[in-house]
């Protein structure tokens, strides 16, 4: 069976991601259809629109597939027959995305939408000439990603951004978390470069020469679009109010310093434009949410000593000590200081 699309219970993976890797162990003469229904996964329910697969669930049909098929490197073979239909929508707006660079941040973007159990992060190493793709798990050790998933992972990203790439497409190293007890050739001929296992991180980086070329058949305006819809989708798949998740997220990072709209929405994995627009649906604005952010910090830290209140204003992005003061004021009844030596213990 699969995830309904609105109560996800545990971290799950579209159904297309399924799809491929059933057509990957089906390539070797298995039956791939007997094999996920031992999971009580019926391949049928996962060609449903929004149909998604429990990670636990994907992560033992991986493993039992690769035991039937004797191949280690079958990870390798779903990234040769890849083909950019399989990331669903998220393919269709790399597709068409303006550049190489603009796909890797867009799939960074989105990739919950492929795997909510997932983290991704791009780093640009100007100094190396290289832009870099790490992923981690939303859980800690790894717990919840199969190490044949990352391979496949990485080999169908560098699948679907040579098929859009202006020029061909350089990887200048690959890092599995990993141990691999076979001859690691085949990877590296598949992905062109060294390839490292036992590693501190999942990475794969970049030559960034050519990435940066715009593609001939990038179209910003549908890009804007898809990326709209997979906004929507993930919002509506959480189903947490976008205030909620910004005021966890400005009081989690004490984000104050910093804390524009921008600032806040790229975080959030939302384009400002959805930011605002989800924010006047849920009836509030962001002026308010910052409010309430820096009311409920000053709360909390007012009554620690340790904390002057000049650090506290700076803590609280105030420019001035008496635009907090009238701040806390406001949300108190009383300044700063009078509400500390009435909250501190008295001296006998």
């Amino acid at each position: 069976m699969s995830v309904s699309f609105n109560t996800p219970p545990t971290h799950s993976t579209i159904g297309n991601w399924a799809l491929m890797v059933a057509q990957t162990i089906e390539s070797y003469g298995v039956n791939s259809q007997a094999l996920f229904a031992q999971h009580e996964v019926d391949l049928k329910s996962l060609k449903q629109n929004n149909a998604r697969i429990v990670n636990a669930k994907m992560n033992k049909i991986w493993h039992q597939g690769q035991l039937l098929s004797g191949d280690p490197y079958i990870a390798l073979k779903l990234g040769q027959q890849f083909k950019p239909s399989v990331f669903d929508t998220l393919g269709m707006s790399l597709a068409v995305s303006q550049d190489v660079h603009g796909a890797l941040k867009r799939f960074v973007r989105f990739t919950k939408y492929l795997n909510d159990g997932l983290n991704s992060f791009l780093y640009d190493n100007k100094n190396e000439n290289e832009v870099a793709l790490l992923l981690k798990s939303n859980t800690p050790n790894d717990q919840e990603i199969n190490h044949h998933n990352i391979e496949a992972t990485f080999s169908a990203v560098v699948s679907m951004l040579q098929s859009i790439a202006s020029q061909p497409l350089k990887v200048k190293a690959v890092h599995f978390r990993h141990d691999f007890h076979f001859d690691k050739k085949p990877f590296e001929d598949f992905f062109a470069c060294p390839v490292y296992f036992s590693s501190e991180k999942n990475q794969i980086s970049f030559d960034s020469h050519g990435i940066f070329d715009e593609y001939i058949f990038s179209n910003n305006s549908l890009t804007d679009k898809l990326d709209e819809w997979l906004e929507e989708y993930l919002l509506k798949y959480n189903d947490v109010m976008v205030s909620s998740k910004a005021q966890e997220f400005i009081l989690t990072h004490q984000a104050f310093d910093n804390v524009d709209q921008k600032y806040v929405a790229d975080h959030l994995k939302l384009s400002p434009r959805m930011f605002q627009r989800k924010l006047k649906e849920e009836n509030i604005s962001y002026t308010k949410i910052l409010d309430t952010c820096r009311q409920k910090l000053a709360f909390r830290l007012i009554t620690d000593i340790h904390v002057s209140l000049s650090e506290l204003t700076d803590i609280l992005g105030f420019s001035t000590q008496s635009n907090f003061s009238r701040a806390f004021k406001r949300w108190s009844g009383s300044t700063p200081h009078q509400y500390r030596n009435n909250k501190l213990p008295k001296c006998i």
